[in-house]
């Protein structure tokens, strides 16, 4: 990847000399920290709120999760603070942990700001692709940061000296190259962000703090990411990639496959070309905004990638993502770019091998799973395309035979109580007890179930 040096535009306010010669000072510390502190507008942030200037003129109202990483960061980077109940000095360098989609590129423009606008920062903002680079360009324009950011290549080789450097896709922090760049700018703090800080060549990454909120369960909850629905099939390979997207091209819409080599790639884009599909391949040397452009506008309902989407690729469009067999980091990224919410479609589809050594269920649990059933008769246009698939959860209909295996056992109940009651006494109506006790072997509590019809009934217009 060739180096490549970007420029935004100026912030509207021009800052304070003195304050720009303090920032760069390796700590704020000593007798003039608290002053330094109100001047950068951070006092009261550890509550979790955001002072109103450093979002005014911002076309973005920022989310709870991320006012208190912004916070969090501004706290770490202005002075002592505490963490995990331990009293510690000023940060030179933060790891933000958030999931894809959780708006990380907003949270660090919004530090970036602080750091510019009241500390006067020079801010460099590093990636390892050109996408996300320019995505945090036209963030930062089209939301009205107006953050003066120096952009540059991670492999650029006479980068900018600046302040405050922020290392996008941060488990790349590690390689040899970054560590040229951290010497060539100089920076006195470094703020890195990233959806899996962690690698599998197990190289570690310097960073003093971590910051962590919501997670991926917890942004689905909320419903600032999407629910999905996960299958399993058994073989990953590019034929029988194509022919499960071919047997069912309605259930999986818009989709991005990935594999582990261009070789691959090539061949599950024939075999779906074959089949009357046009794709796009997408690698590191291919126009990708000309194939992204044509995928986001409908014209090929398919692309193909090995490594280079995995991060920075943003279509909330995009319905299904079918995952090649990795581990965690890789899983979490390819899963990643289909959670994005995206108006008329309930749930997005992830789509696994069997073999994989990180189902994506682990990391974040699926509304519903399904695995690959005999579809040896299923093709595309196949009557028997829908039937493919096995659900391995509770579904619909078994919850309604629960609910109306429940109406009975009250049913029951209360006609064994009225003969018990007309039977005799109190203490004959033992041997009915224990008669009920057959009818649950589940354990199941009469009076619950009593309790659960009638609010069911009362909770329901027009039922008595």
């Amino acid at each position: 990847m060739a180096a490549l040096t970007m420029t935004s535009p100026a912030p509207p306010h021009a800052p304070a000399p003195a304050r720009a010669r303090a920032a760069r000072m390796p700590g704020l510390s000593g007798p003039a920290e608290p002053m330094l502190r109100q001047q950068a507008g951070v006092t009261g942030s550890s509550a979790g709120g955001l002072p109103e200037w450093l979002t005014a003129g911002v076309h973005l109202e920022p989310r709870d999760y991320q006012q208190r990483v912004v916070a969090r960061v501004i706290e770490m980077f202005s002075g002592p603070h505490v963490d995990r109940g331990q009293e510690l000095p000023a940060a030179r360098s933060v790891i933000v942990e958030s999931p894809t989609g959780s708006g990380k590129t907003a949270m660090a423009l919004l530090v970036a700001r602080w750091a510019q606008e009241h500390l006067g920062m020079r801010v460099v903002w590093t990636a390892m692709r050109r996408n996300l680079l320019a995505q945090a360009d036209r963030e930062n324009r089209d939301r009205g940061f107006g953050v003066d950011l120096a952009l540059v290549s991670m492999f650029d080789r006479a980068p900018p000296r600046g302040d405050l450097l922020i290392v996008d896709e941060a488990q790349h922090d590690a390689t040899r190259s970054m560590a040229s760049l951290h010497a060539a700018v100089g920076p006195a703090r470094v703020l890195g962000l990233s959806a899996t800080p962690y690698r599998a060549d197990r190289l570690g990454l310097c960073f003093e703090r971590v910051v962590r909120d919501s997670g991926i369960r917890q942004l689905v909850l909320d419903g600032h990411l999407s629910g999905y629905a996960h299958y399993t099939i058994p073989h990953y390979t590019p034929d029988a990639v194509a022919a499960t997207w071919l047997a069912d091209p309605d259930r999986w819409g818009r989709s991005l496959l990935f594999f582990r080599t261009l070789a691959e790639c090539r061949a599950c884009a024939a075999r779906l070309e074959d089949g009357g599909v046009s794709c796009e391949v997408v690698t590191a040397t291919t126009d990708r905004e000309r194939q992204i452009a044509r995928f986001e506008a409908g014209e090929c309902p398919v692309i193909i990638s090995m490594a280079v989407l995995t991060e920075g690729f943003d279509c909330p469009a995009l319905q299904s993502v079918f995952c090649r067999p990795s581990g965690r980091g890789p899983t979490v990224q390819m899963a990643g770019r289909v959670l994005r919410r995206a108006e008329g479609v309930p749930l997005k589809n992830v789509v696994q091998c069997a073999r994989t050594r990180h189902p994506f269920t682990a990391t974040a649990p699926a509304a519903v799973q399904y695995v690959s059933a005999d579809a040896s008769s299923s093709g595309p246009g196949s009557p028997h395309a829908l039937e493919r698939w096995r659900s391995i959860g509770l579904n619909g209909r078994i919850e309604a035979m629960s609910e109306r295996m429940l109406e009975l056992l009250v049913t029951m109940s209360k006609g064994q109580e009225a003969m018990a009651g007309a039977n005799g006494p109190p203490h004959e109506q033992l041997p009915v007890a224990r008669r009920l006790k057959r009818l649950r072997p589940w354990k199941f509590s009469v009076a619950e179930a009593q309790d659960r019809a009638r609010r069911r009934t009362e909770n329901t217009p027009g039922r008595t």
